[in-house]
């Protein structure tokens, strides 16, 4: 009898500590997943912050490039012009009628191209420009910018579907063009550039390729460059792969390609 109460008795105790120990394994799991889902959590509204701050960086950096346009065509294009406008019409020698109607001419000829050059500024100050329009009507718009400077041949290739891409997106890779334009013009001492833009139903993909001296790409990335940081960190939160070849004497080529479906948008992690 005793030893028929001590084995109820142990039988007792090993329950309580089998139940005990799956107690103890619940909790430290549930615990566990608390901790996961609030570890996600910030990092989903980290993200969330990351991104807001970039899409707004990047607005105020598309207008900052426009204003910067903007004043290059008031003072070297607009400016000249309206100068070139102002001394036809001083010169008018009445009594001349052949010279005269010609210089008319000439003159009338000006103002439409200040007036059509007008316009065109009017349209770029609008700061949705880029969302509306889209990323290949502005990368056209930077292509044409290039090819009027004379120092450039430029051109956008595009094959492939048409891709409606978010505006957010929009924005933050137009900016990548903008940055990676400003690079070449600068550093590359490049005559030719191409871009050329591929859609499939899954990703689309954007290269652009200069002729120019190119540079040690493992010297750039060893030496922290801010810029090529920044351009990695926008591609990654669009998450965009970015990828750039380049060696001295033999230009460059940066790739960025985009998957399509499904749209990974940061706000909605």
């Amino acid at each position: 009898m005793l030893l028929q109460n001590q084995e109820i008795q142990l039988t007792i105790i090993l329950g309580s500590l089998v139940v005990i120990f799956f107690g103890v394994i619940l909790i430290i799991t549930i615990t566990q997943y608390k901790q996961r889902e609030f570890k996600h959590q910030l990092e989903k509204d980290l993200l969330k912050r990351e991104f807001s701050h970039t899409l707004l960086q990047s607005q105020l950096e598309i207008k900052e490039q426009t204003l910067r346009h903007l004043a290059y065509e008031l003072h070297d294009n607009l400016g000249q012009i309206a100068s070139l406008i102002k001394i036809n019409l001083n010169t008018l020698q009445l009594d001349d009628r052949e010279k005269s109607v010609q210089k008319i001419e000439d003159t009338k000829e000006l103002t439409r191209q200040l007036i059509t050059d007008l316009k065109s500024l009017s349209v770029s100050l609008n700061g949705d420009l880029i969302a509306k329009l889209g990323l290949l009507k502005g990368i056209e718009n930077e292509v044409n910018r290039l090819n009027k400077t004379g120092q450039f041949i430029t051109q956008l290739k595009v094959e492939g579907l048409s891709v409606p891409l978010e505006e957010s997106t929009t924005i933050i890779l137009y900016r990548m063009v903008q940055e990676i334009i400003n690079n070449i013009v600068k550093h590359s001492e490049a005559k030719h550039i191409e871009f050329l833009a591929t859609a499939s139903e899954n990703l689309f993909t954007l290269v652009i390729r200069d002729d120019g001296v190119g540079f040690n790409l493992e010297e750039k990335v060893n030496s922290g460059g801010s810029g090529l940081l920044n351009l990695q960190s926008r591609a990654k939160l669009i998450h965009a792969q970015f990828s750039i070849q380049s060696s001295p004497g033999a230009g460059t080529k940066i790739c960025i390609e985009l998957p399509l479906t499904p749209y990974a948008d940061p706000t909605n992690r």
